[in-house]
């Protein structure tokens, strides 16, 4: 992923970068949005809708980044490294080096993520009822939709797979009540292993049995995940992890606080 990749700038001094599938991704949103426009808001000009599928890609992707930003900063508030932030086909990662020390720490840093994107589509919730009140479907439109779909990102990112935040809840609970890390990380990549087949069958599905084939979409994004999950579930344990696990006379980790 590093390798084909856009540096786009830096905030909170941690760089941002898009890679390539993020071009194609922005593109399928501000099309589908500004399409569902058409069938909610049949009154307004292809020109408005267009803009407004546009103006909530960017603001979908604005959102990610603040979700990756939230991991970063909390991980880097525990004295961990970040690299940067990468948005890609299937979101966000923010370039953490190494894992976590401890469970508690990685239960915070992959629950951060969650809790600000509900907390966004809260606000843009709100948001959108003022504005369907002062009778302005454009703002309603937009704000309407990107509170469905930071809800919609906050809700999913809890499913109980790696590589999502779900998983590293997940992994952090295993580990605390194991003090096993290796143990826990084959789990919870398990879980997004499990979470990739149930979405290409879902997709499979979509678009044979129902002939809905905006289903297929499901399809890539599973083999992504599954790759990602595989990954996730390959990976060393961190040092502070393998230090425990070598010392203590045979007796298992105890996990920090």
């Amino acid at each position: 992923m590093r390798r084909f990749r856009l540096r786009v700038g830096h905030v909170l001094g941690i760089e941002l970068w898009l890679h390539p599938s993020w071009f194609l991704v922005f593109g399928l949103v501000a099309w589908a949005t500004a399409s569902g426009f058409g069938e909610l808001y049949p009154a307004l000009s292809l020109r408005v809708r267009a803009a407004m599928g546009l103006v909530t890609g960017l603001a979908f992707f604005v959102c990610l980044t603040v979700h990756e930003l939230a991991h970063a900063v909390t991980a880097r508030r525990f004295g961990i490294r970040v690299h940067g932030i990468t948005l890609f086909l299937f979101g966000g990662v923010a370039e953490i080096q190494g894992e976590v020390p401890t469970p508690a720490r990685e239960f915070a840093v992959a629950l951060v993520g969650p809790a600000v994107s509900m907390l966004l589509g809260g606000v843009f919730g709100i948001a959108a009822v003022l504005a369907s009140q002062e009778r302005s479907p454009v703002a309603e439109g937009i704000l309407g939709t990107l509170a469905l779909v930071n809800l919609g990102v906050g809700v999913f990112n809890l499913v109980p797979g790696l590589p999502l935040d779900g998983g590293r809840l997940l992994r952090a609970g295993l580990w605390r009540l194991t003090g096993n890390y290796d143990r826990a990380t084959r789990v919870a990549a398990g879980g997004g292993r499990v979470l990739a087949l149930l979405l290409a069958g879902l997709g499979l599905f979509l678009a044979v049995g129902l002939h809905d084939f905006a289903g297929l979409w499901y399809v890539p994004m599973a083999v992504f995940l599954w790759f990602l999950a595989r990954s996730a579930g390959e990976r060393r344990p961190p040092p502070r992890a393998r230090a425990l696990a070598l010392g203590g006379e045979g007796q298992p980790p105890q996990p920090g606080p």
